[in-house]
C-alpha cells in the first residue's frame, strides 16, 4: 500500500510536540508567546497545506510572522489615534479573530 502524508494539522502538532523540552526551559511568559506563536499558525492551515516545496515549519514560521506582523499593525495604528487625540481612548485592539492583543 502507498505511503499517505501527514496534513498540515497533524504537522503542526508534530512540531509543537518536538519543541516540548525546549518549551519547558522558558520562563512562563515566554512559554505563553510560543504557545500563542504555535496556535496563530492554525490559522493559516489551507495556505500551509499549499506550501509544498517549504519544509512544513518554514511553512509555520511564516504564519507565525504574518499574525505577528498584523498584530504589530494594529498596536500602530493605536499608537497613531492615541497621539493625534489623547484625550480620546480606543478600545482595546483585537485581531482578525477577536482575540484581545
Amino acid at each position: 500500500m502507498g505511503r499517505t502524508l501527514a496534513t498540515f494539522t497533524q504537522l503542526i502538532e508534530e512540531e509543537v510536540a518536538s519543541w516540548r523540552v525546549f518549551r519547558r526551559a522558558l520562563r512562563r511568559e515566554d512559554q505563553a508567546v510560543l504557545d500563542s506563536l504555535f496556535e496563530a499558525v492554525k490559522y493559516h492551515v489551507a495556505a500551509g497545506s499549499y506550501a509544498s516545496k517549504t519544509r512544513p515549519f518554514e511553512a509555520m514560521l511564516v504564519a507565525m510572522l504574518i499574525e505577528s506582523g498584523k498584530k504589530t499593525a494594529l498596536l500602530e495604528q493605536r499608537v497613531l489615534k492615541l497621539e493625534q487625540d489623547p484625550e480620546k481612548e480606543t478600545d482595546a485592539p483585537t485581531n482578525d479573530h477577536g482575540m484581545a492583543l
